[in-house]
Protein backbone atom coordinates (compact mmCIF):
# COMPACT_ATOMS: atom_id res chain seq x y z
CA UNK A 1 0.00 0.00 0.00
CA UNK A 2 1.45 3.60 -0.91
CA UNK A 3 1.76 6.46 1.80
CA UNK A 4 -0.83 9.04 1.30
CA UNK A 5 2.54 11.13 1.23
CA UNK A 6 3.71 9.40 -1.45
CA UNK A 7 0.39 9.70 -3.70
CA UNK A 8 0.76 13.18 -2.58
CA UNK A 9 3.87 13.64 -3.78
CA UNK A 10 3.86 11.63 -6.83
CA UNK A 11 0.14 13.33 -8.06
CA UNK A 12 2.35 16.20 -7.67
CA UNK A 13 5.24 15.34 -9.62
CA UNK A 14 3.83 14.13 -12.76
CA UNK A 15 0.87 17.25 -12.68
CA UNK A 16 3.28 19.45 -12.44
CA UNK A 17 5.63 17.19 -15.14
CA UNK A 18 2.70 17.65 -17.67
CA UNK A 19 1.74 20.52 -16.93
CA UNK A 20 4.95 22.35 -17.19
CA UNK A 21 4.62 24.37 -13.57
CA UNK A 22 5.84 23.60 -10.04
CA UNK A 23 4.71 21.55 -7.63
CA UNK A 24 4.37 24.85 -4.98
CA UNK A 25 2.15 26.41 -7.85
CA UNK A 26 0.23 23.82 -8.54
CA UNK A 27 -0.63 23.54 -4.33
CA UNK A 28 -1.20 27.24 -4.21
CA UNK A 29 -3.83 27.15 -7.10
CA UNK A 30 -5.15 23.58 -7.17
CA UNK A 31 -7.97 24.41 -10.56
CA UNK A 32 -6.93 22.42 -13.16
CA UNK A 33 -8.46 24.09 -15.71
CA UNK A 34 -6.36 27.23 -15.01
CA UNK A 35 -3.47 25.11 -16.68
CA UNK A 36 -3.19 23.50 -20.21
CA UNK A 37 -5.89 21.11 -18.60
CA UNK A 38 -7.05 19.37 -22.12
CA UNK A 39 -8.28 15.87 -22.71
CA UNK A 40 -4.56 14.57 -23.49
CA UNK A 41 -2.98 15.78 -20.62
CA UNK A 42 -5.69 14.37 -18.67
CA UNK A 43 -5.25 10.93 -20.39
CA UNK A 44 -1.25 11.20 -20.38
CA UNK A 45 -1.43 11.89 -16.26
CA UNK A 46 -3.81 8.83 -16.01
CA UNK A 47 -1.80 6.84 -17.50
CA UNK A 48 1.75 8.27 -16.01
CA UNK A 49 -0.01 8.13 -12.74
CA UNK A 50 -1.34 4.64 -13.01
CA UNK A 51 1.96 3.11 -13.87
CA UNK A 52 3.23 5.09 -11.15
CA UNK A 53 1.17 4.06 -8.31
CA UNK A 54 0.62 0.53 -9.52
CA UNK A 55 -3.28 1.48 -9.09
CA UNK A 56 -6.44 1.67 -11.90
CA UNK A 57 -8.76 4.87 -11.65
CA UNK A 58 -12.33 4.83 -12.56
CA UNK A 59 -12.42 7.00 -15.51
CA UNK A 60 -15.35 8.55 -15.00
CA UNK A 61 -14.56 10.03 -11.55
CA UNK A 62 -10.77 10.90 -12.65
CA UNK A 63 -12.58 12.93 -15.37
CA UNK A 64 -14.55 14.52 -13.41
CA UNK A 65 -11.18 15.69 -11.07
CA UNK A 66 -11.13 19.14 -11.13
CA UNK A 67 -8.34 20.15 -8.55
CA UNK A 68 -5.37 18.71 -7.85
CA UNK A 69 -6.73 17.74 -4.34
CA UNK A 70 -9.43 15.88 -6.85
CA UNK A 71 -6.98 13.78 -8.40
CA UNK A 72 -4.59 12.99 -4.85
CA UNK A 73 -8.25 11.30 -3.49
CA UNK A 74 -9.23 9.84 -6.19
CA UNK A 75 -5.23 8.25 -6.09
CA UNK A 76 -5.38 7.35 -2.30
Amino acid sequence: MTSPHTVEHTVLTVLSQILATTADDLRANPVLANYEWDSYSSLEALAQLESDLGIRFDLRAFNAASTVDDVIALAA
